[in-house]
């Protein structure tokens, strides 16, 4: 069961990976950088998003994104 539930949010984790690089590089078509894409993106989350998913993200950024930097920077 709990394999289960680990492989269908693993499948979902990385469909929304693959959604989000989608409509970044349909952004970066009409001019904008991926900086100015992933803030623009972001500010819709936020503005969207209950106050305690917003603080969650900021958990996760301040763990991940060193690695996710150091990942980019080896591709």
């Amino acid at each position: 069961m709990l394999d289960q539930e680990l492989n269908e949010t693993a499948v979902k984790a990385k469909a929304i990976a693959e959604i989000v690089e989608i409509a970044l590089n349909n952004l970066m078509k009409v001019d904008l950088s991926r900086e100015e894409a992933l803030a623009g993106i972001l500010s819709q989350i936020a503005i969207q998003v209950d106050k305690k998913d917003l603080e969650f993200a900021l958990d996760l950024n301040k763990k991940y994104h060193k690695s996710f930097l150091e990942n980019v920077e080896n591709t």
